[in-house]
């Protein structure tokens, strides 16, 4: 175990690596010069061109090579650059007793680094760099459920079905952002057309509208019930939302956000209420608004309501 004294050296290690790690970073602006690599990089991955956005990132990759942020048996080192997923990890990962957490994203945002870099490799079609690096990036940051949606991106991309599933149920245990439940029922569905589940996969579309008001999610989903519907055949019309659940949730699928990280972004709301950190209280709140569903914030369609309205016409 570890004592006072060794905790306190520690610590004054740590103070010695996070100045090392600024060293390394001055030649691009420190972390600052950080933060606007990776904005360009993303400016140039939305404008799809994966190839810029790769060499953008070059500078930065070669900034953090041999970094000091070794883990061991005393000390894990963590990159969490948001709050929520920074609650998550002290809630689902138990730290032993006399262990130490150092969380880096202050110094350098690792996860932010890799994710980006991942995002252009797969884009690119560098499934080999992308794989490495994704091992990498859920060891920085593993309550992270847009680091963890990269799995199945690339587990889609290569057209191994079985291990998205899989790596989508992973990523729903920490799922807190109504844009990243979206995007894993999207894969879902994915999942679900080529095991040739129509129902589930039409479900899985469907679903998506409980957490998004995005016109272009309504027609992505319509234009699914067009594909989906003349393959599920006439009795389309008789599903119902409570028979698909039971069919998602015998394959471990979640429908909705998992009940713990509900719990979790309360307390820390009302933690930081306590406390008098309104800022902080402010964001938990955000967090807590995003949590809900469309649904729950207001009337919205069922399944059935919706085969309804446009079913006719699509058959």
């Amino acid at each position: 175990m570890i004592s006072i004294e060794t905790a306190k050296n520690l610590e004054d290690l740590f103070l010695v690596k996070a100045a090392i790690m600024g060293k390394k970073l001055e030649s691009i602006g420190g972390r600052r010069g950080v933060m606007e690599i990776l904005s360009l990089s993303l400016a140039a991955y939305k404008s799809q061109d994966y190839e810029k956005s790769l060499k953008i990132l070059e500078p930065l990759l070669d900034a953090i090579k041999d970094h000091p942020f070794e883990s061991d048996g005393a000390v894990t080192y963590v990159s969490i650059s948001d709050e929520m997923e920074w609650a998550l990890y002290h809630y689902f990962f138990q730290v032993p007793p006399g262990h130490l957490v150092k969380n880096v994203s202050s110094i350098c945002p690792m996860d932010l680094i890799f994710r980006q870099y991942i995002l252009a490799s797969i884009d690119f079609g560098d499934y080999t760099c992308a794989k490495n690096a994704l091992t990498e990036v859920v060891q920085w940051n593993p309550t992270s459920a847009k680091c963890r949606l990269l799995y199945a991106i690339l587990s889609s991309a290569e057209e191994r079905w079985d291990e998205l599933l899989g790596e989508i149920i992973c990523c729903m245990k920490y799922v807190c952002r109504s844009k990243d439940i979206v995007h894993c029922f999207q894969y879902l569905k994915y999942y679900f057309i080529r095991k040739k589940m129509n129902k589930e996969a039409l479900f899985c579309s469907f679903l998506r509208s409980r957490y998004s008001l995005s016109n272009d999610v309504f027609m992505d989903i319509l234009h699914d019930m067009v594909m989906l519907i003349p393959k599920i055949g006439m009795d389309y019309m008789n599903m119902c939302d409570e028979e698909m659940e039971e069919s998602c949730k015998k394959l471990g699928i979640t429908i909705g956000f998992n009940p713990e990280v509900v719990a979790v972004a309360q307390r820390s709301y009302e933690d930081a209420f306590i406390a008098k950190e309104y800022e902080k209280a402010d964001y938990f709140a955000e967090v807590m608004a995003d949590l809900k569903t469309e649904q729950e914030k207001k009337n919205a369609l069922s399944l059935r309501q919706l085969l309804e309205r446009h079913g006719a016409q699509i058959s």
